[in-house]
């Protein structure tokens, strides 16, 4: 009965991600309005251009005081990643892998990571689609958006979603992390948009308000890459805290 509740809730999260652009890039839209689980606050700064460099030591960038675990280089793991490694990254050794946002996300005994199968199920694509999306036979260049990993804790319904959006699907080809940020928390009050540093670079926070009893609070992070606009999208339920769920995520240095 949880793991269906929770099912149900994480179809509602993907929606959302990618409806405030939906109702911006069309003039009708028949999609009912995503009632969300969290985000609060009120700042907004400059965000950083695609290519800058830009650290703690800069203004309008704050330490986000997260993932605090060493990083890790993908030459020192104990099985070297797959060299036909896909943009949406790869499973191996009982984690996820993504080398395209530099990023790892671990699983243990109270998180898991879904498989084909199970994102499918929450996105509404059989595990052959998902599969085709993971292992490049299906570009997320040629899609609107693209679910990479989703992680999940047992016990609550706590999850963190890593996906992307393609701006140029939406006829938004120069969006920046930043705009789309803005468009998800426009019809949201008191919400702040800042930039962050996180896992060794600068991605743009929001927070939202939780809504719906049962929904969650929801925080993003998003960056740019490449022309795409990569997500994490955590969302907490009960007492969970956004730093124990930011901690199964890591640096992941290739090269």
């Amino acid at each position: 009965m949880q793991n269906r509740r929770s099912r149900t809730a994480l179809a509602g999260i993907l929606v959302a991600l990618t409806l405030g652009l939906s109702a911006c890039s069309e003039t009708e839209s028949t999609e009912e309005k995503y009632v969300s689980p969290n985000f609060n606050t009120e700042t907004v700064t400059e965000a950083p251009k695609e290519g800058t460099t830009m650290t703690t030591e800069d203004p309008d960038v704050e330490d986000s005081q997260l993932s605090t675990a060493e990083p890790i280089n993908s030459s020192d793991l104990e099985t070297e990643l797959s060299t036909n490694t896909t943009i949406a990254g790869t499973y191996e050794n009982g984690a996820y892998y993504n080398p395209f946002v530099g990023l790892t996300i671990q699983s243990d005994s109270s998180w898991k990571l879904y498989d084909a199968k199970e994102v499918g199920e929450v996105t509404g694509l059989t595990e052959d689609e998902v599969n085709d999306l993971w292992y490049g036979v299906v570009s997320p260049y040629s899609v609107k958006t693209m679910t990479c990993a989703i992680a999940y804790k047992v016990s609550t319904g706590s999850n963190l979603i890593v996906s992307y959006i393609n701006p140029k699907m939406y006829y938004m080809q120069n969006m920046s992390a930043r705009e789309y940020l803005e468009l998800s928390t426009r019809d949201y009050k008191d919400v702040e948009v800042r930039n962050v540093e996180y896992i060794g670079q600068v991605f743009t926070m929001a927070s939202f308000p939780e809504e719906t009893e049962g929904a969650g609070r929801r925080i993003q992070f998003a960056i740019r890459k490449s022309d795409l606009i990569v997500l994490l999208t955590y969302t907490l339920q009960g007492e969970d805290t956004l730093e124990d769920a930011a901690d199964h995520v890591i640096r992941l240095i290739t090269g």
